[in-house]
């Protein structure tokens, strides 16, 4: 069956494209074969981009969306969308939350030691991701291991309950993020043009957040630089597309410790801006190794490392450290070397193993069959299917074109309700009056 779908993309689509856009991008890519798409980024898309794609690209704005979901059967979205048009949780279509981003998690690592901030951007993330668990028909994950965490989530809420029940498997969708089904093509320069040397190029292809671990990885260079003094340790993303996504600590941090090292702009280079996202395919293919590095947090348990399908896609062997469902892959398909977070040992010797020419052949072999995998037009087989067939939740009711909710066991309403009136009681003058009788039978009863 063939549906008008939206795409509202959370994040800013122009020639260089962070994880997000890419995702939307790939979804449209590949929906438009099959139905009437229209890709919707908060930015107004360069006219460039309009030929590289079937689908109808606009911005989404204040003005216009209501307009948009009217003529859209199928609205799919991500992150802050729901909050800045709540008009959509009224809407009669049906709403697809893609959840491949657990926001509250990355909130988490990057807020920590911000006090009473700290607490409150974690509770607007948290509430972020419950308003699209409470009104969404289906949710889009990046893995298994999300799934599980989505579907407590959606037990707690009472998404679950006796009308979803025997749905609910149906309703929570596994759709990886991808690398695109044609071989990386060279097209121009990349890496080995600006590294006057051809060193052994070690490419960190993404931006560096709070929740990587780029530091182990610059001393483990430090320490094998007298060895291999060809060695090289890349930064591809240094400034986010989106202007208004800051520069995050670690990043500092690691300029810092190359520059103390002694190492910045020769064996630790960090690229400046970000690269574009239909010329990326140069710069993989000048890299030897992919590398990605992070924290052993609960982030790291549910993420999906968006730059390691970069590296399968490119065919080079890949070093990270475990925790994540792709390190895990990676070992079972023999795709490059895991070694443990924060270890450094482990870093110096798992790089010098990818040295060996027989190790790396080795690891090249494995690549090319974890990535067979992963291609866009695999994964999003699942949300093919789901846009082919989707139906609105049964616990939500549709009536004159609004979105109705059977009431669940989400106590949220009433929690809310109480707590104001316990501050109320707390803030009246009956309460302040019998506070000295209060005071005395606490001292009678103790």
């Amino acid at each position: 069956m063939s549906n008008s779908i939206l795409l509202l993309c959370p994040d800013y689509i122009t020639e260089r494209m962070a994880g997000p856009a890419i995702r939307y991008w790939e979804f449209a890519k590949a929906l438009a074969p099959h139905h009437s798409v229209t890709l919707a980024a908060p930015n107004s898309i360069p006219e460039v981009l309009q030929s590289d794609m079937p689908a109808k690209l606009v911005q989404h704005t204040q003005e216009n969306i209501a307009n948009l979901a009217y003529h859209h059967d199928i609205i799919i979205f991500q992150g802050y969308i729901l909050d800045q048009y709540p008009l959509l949780r009224q809407t009669g279509k049906i709403l697809v939350a893609d959840l491949y981003d657990p926001v509250p998690l990355e909130g988490l690592e990057q807020q920590q030691g911000q006090g009473e901030a700290e607490w409150q951007a974690i509770r607007h993330q948290v509430q972020m991701m419950n308003d699209q668990l409470k009104v969404a028909d289906y949710f889009l994950c990046a893995n298994e291991r999300q799934r599980d965490l989505w579907l407590g989530h959606l037990l707690t809420l009472g998404r679950i309950n006796p009308y979803t029940y025997s749905q609910i498997q149906q309703r929570v969708v596994t759709v990886p993020f991808g690398l695109p089904d044609m071989p990386p093509q060279r097209t121009g320069i990349g890496l080995r043009q600006s590294i006057e040397d051809k060193g052994f190029i070690l490419l960190w292809g993404g931006g560096i957040w709070e929740w990587f671990d780029p530091l182990t990885v610059i001393r483990a260079i430090y320490r094998l630089q007298s060895h291999h003094p060809k060695i090289r340790l890349v930064f591809l993303g240094t400034q986010h597309p989106n202007t208004t996504i800051q520069t995050m600590p670690m990043q500092h941090r690691a300029k810092a410790l190359a520059k103390e090292l002694k190492m910045y702009g020769t064996h630790v280079i960090f690229q400046s801006g970000w690269v574009p996202y239909n010329t990326l395919s140069n710069y993989l293919l000048d890299a030897d190794i992919g590398v990605s590095a992070h924290l052993n947090t609960l982030e790291t348990h549910f993420s999906f490392r968006t730059r390691i399908l970069h590296y399968l896609w490119a065919g080079k062997p890949i070093i990270t450290t475990d925790g994540d469902v792709l390190a895990e892959a990676i070992v079972n398909n023999h795709a490059g070397i895991v070694v443990k977070p924060q270890d450094e040992e482990g870093w110096i010797e798992a790089i010098e193993r990818m040295l060996d020419k027989q190790e790396y052949a080795k690891c090249v072999e494995g690549v090319t069959q974890l990535a067979q995998r992963y291609g866009w037009s695999t994964v999003t087989q699942p949300l093919q299917a789901l846009c082919a067939n989707a139906t609105v939740a049964p616990d939500i009711r549709i009536e004159n074109g609004s979105r109705n909710f059977i009431q669940g066991w989400d106590c949220e309403k009433e929690y809310q309700a109480l707590k104001s009136y316990i501050e109320w009681v707390e803030h009246s003058n009956s309460w302040r009056i019998t506070a000295p009788l209060r005071a005395v039978r606490r001292w009678l009863t103790r």
